[in-house]
């Protein structure tokens, strides 16, 4: 009997051991961050008041809940065909949709934004006419804002919406047909996934600042930006527009900034909370069932024509159009060959920084697969939610020390900065290996004396390494184009573009950003579709065994 209990206690050692890279990195990047806002309040009395919701603070909290709120609700309807397309079409017009709309998540929101600038700027004198002008801060540049966000967000409620489709029940969708009532039932059962989009894209809308500040948009990202880096406490006087000088990093009163700034997202952090458990909540008929399906409803239930037509004219616009007002508007002729030379060591050292973020990101994975510690997911997720400007300003109050000069004049705080923000998405894949048909593998290789080590060497990851590997994927493009914790941090070594793009962001038709945003875009298209592409794969080895384990 002793012999027996020792031999149950070294599979529970080593799984833990296994669990140890992915605990330690959510440790260092998203709980000591917290830990840091949650002492600095504490430790610094003086900034409390701004806790206080007085006018000014209250105007800026509906202001910014308002204007990302209406992104929201425009891309979520610009989504809601797109999303039919995607759950309830066939054949290679799906596939490219399910491939494009994704991947279009990770192009840079600022080189995005930039676009639509520059179309504004040809059409305008065309709408002065019509008593449209686009003067900074009026009613039409706030509302190219908001439209350049939800043209850059659509994809998220097509998603959303899609995966639940494919997931109904099509007896009760054809029952409701013969009814006549398939539109009002199909809406009814869609009302949780649009309620979780609209969600998920507020909340990350509201993360952005870099869309609203060239023109002077006052919103919280924007204030907090501001607080940080001029010290000057949240006000009407605060001037959005003015240079980027990253956080006052050599400022002796940065504790007090830091302080200030974290005051000042407190509201927008207590809203982030009520917009995730929204999304929580409503995402869950989106997952009610374990995995995709496909090819399983009646034609008769297909997209219509006018539906993929509709998708596809969306896509054409929301994509092709800010790509081709880039590109319309350079002054010299479109060569591959010498913006790469003339952007070489940026994008080089962004993409150095990527691939150490992605990689860590790969571990994290692997290991969370080995072995999972409840609670891990939330914690990773808390990082991302708190907002990139957020954790920049924690990480350089943590490493912004004489002893750890090796950490934060090199990648390695950037690199915490893209984990503590992205990283959950790599601990999601591997959280996505404990579910079914997974436990059923591990439950039978434990019957037959396999370790959690062993099962997870043998079995796990040789059948879960394209969703593990996209995990790690998709941490690495989405550190490309971070901007809010890039910006702060800046400057980084090795030296990274998005710091340039936000300085040249504020002058239209400037040659440089125009071609540095054309590369940035080029630049994280590739790993998102790989990362899109072995999703669908791992998805596939889902089914497969879904299906032999029901066989």
């Amino acid at each position: 009997m002793p012999s027996r209990k020792k031999t149950l206690r070294r599979p529970n050692r080593s799984s833990l051991l296994a669990a140890a890279p992915a605990i330690l990195i959510i440790a260092i990047c998203s709980a000591l961050p917290l830990c840091w806002m949650l002492i600095t309040l504490i430790d610094n009395p003086d900034v409390r008041g701004e806790f206080s919701l007085s006018a000014f603070r209250l105007g800026l909290l509906a202001r910014t809940l308002g204007y990302n709120a209406a992104a929201a609700l425009i891309a979520t309807a610009m989504g809601f065909p797109a999303g039919i397309v995607l759950g309830r079409s066939r054949g290679w017009i799906a596939r490219i949709l399910w491939i494009l709309l994704p991947a279009a998540l990770f192009l840079p929101s600022l080189a995005y934004a930039y676009g639509w600038a520059q179309l504004v700027r040809v059409i305008a004198p065309s709408l002065v006419r019509f008593g449209i002008t686009f003067r900074p801060t009026g009613p039409a540049d706030v509302f190219r804002c908001i439209w350049s966000l939800a043209a850059w967000l659509w994809a998220v409620p097509a998603g959303l919406i899609g995966v639940s489709l494919r997931q109904m029940d099509t007896a009760v969708q054809q029952q409701a047909l013969l009814d006549g009532a398939l539109r009002r039932v199909t809406f009814r059962q869609l009302l949780g996934p649009i309620i979780a989009s609209i969600a998920i894209v507020t909340l990350l809308a509201t993360q952005e600042f870099a869309v609203y500040e060239p023109t002077g948009i006052s919103v919280m990202a924007t204030e907090i930006r501001m607080v940080f880096d001029t010290g000057a406490i949240s006000s009407p006087d605060n001037s959005i527009t003015g240079p980027v000088t990253g956080g006052g990093i050599k400022s002796p009163d940065q504790p007090a900034r830091a302080a200030a700034a974290v005051a000042t997202a407190f509201p927008l952090l207590a809203c982030t909370v009520l917009l995730a458990a929204l999304a929580a909540w409503g995402a869950r008929s989106a997952g009610a069932s374990d995995a995709l399906t496909t090819g399983d409803w009646p034609p008769i239930l297909d997209a219509s024509p006018w539906t993929v037509a509709l998708a596809l004219l969306l896509l054409l616009l929301n994509i092709g159009v800010p790509v081709a007002s880039l590109i319309g508007s350079l002054h010299v002729p479109l060569s591959p060959t010498q913006i790469w030379n003339e952007f070489n060591p940026q994008i080089q050292g962004a993409m150095i920084v990527a691939c150490e973020a992605a990689t860590i990101a790969i571990i994290a994975a692997l290991s969370a697969s080995a072995r999972w510690i409840k609670g891990s997911l939330a914690l990773a997720a808390a990082g991302f939610l708190i907002g990139g400007q957020l954790l920049a300003i924690s990480l350089i109050r943590i490493y912004n020390r004489p002893g750890l000069v090796w950490a934060y004049d090199t990648s390695v705080v950037t690199v915490i900065a893209y984990l503590g923000r992205f990283g959950w998405l790599a601990i999601a894949a591997g959280k996505s290996t404990w579910t079914n048909p997974w436990q059923e593998l591990r439950d039978v290789a434990s019957l037959d004396g396999a370790g959690p080590l062993r099962t997870a060497f043998s079995i796990i990851f040789p059948l879960a390494w394209p969703t593990l590997l996209a995990g790690g994927l998709l941490v690495g493009a989405l550190s490309l184009t971070e901007v809010p914790a890039t910006v702060l941090l800046m400057p980084q070594n090795p030296q990274v573009l998005t710091p340039l793009l936000m300085t040249w962001v504020h002058t239209l038709r400037y040659d440089p950003m125009i071609e540095a945003s054309l590369l940035m875009m080029s630049a994280v298209l590739i790993p998102s579709i790989i990362a899109v592409i072995l999703v669908g794969f791992g998805l596939r080895i889902v089914r497969r065994l879904r299906f032999s384990s029901s066989a």
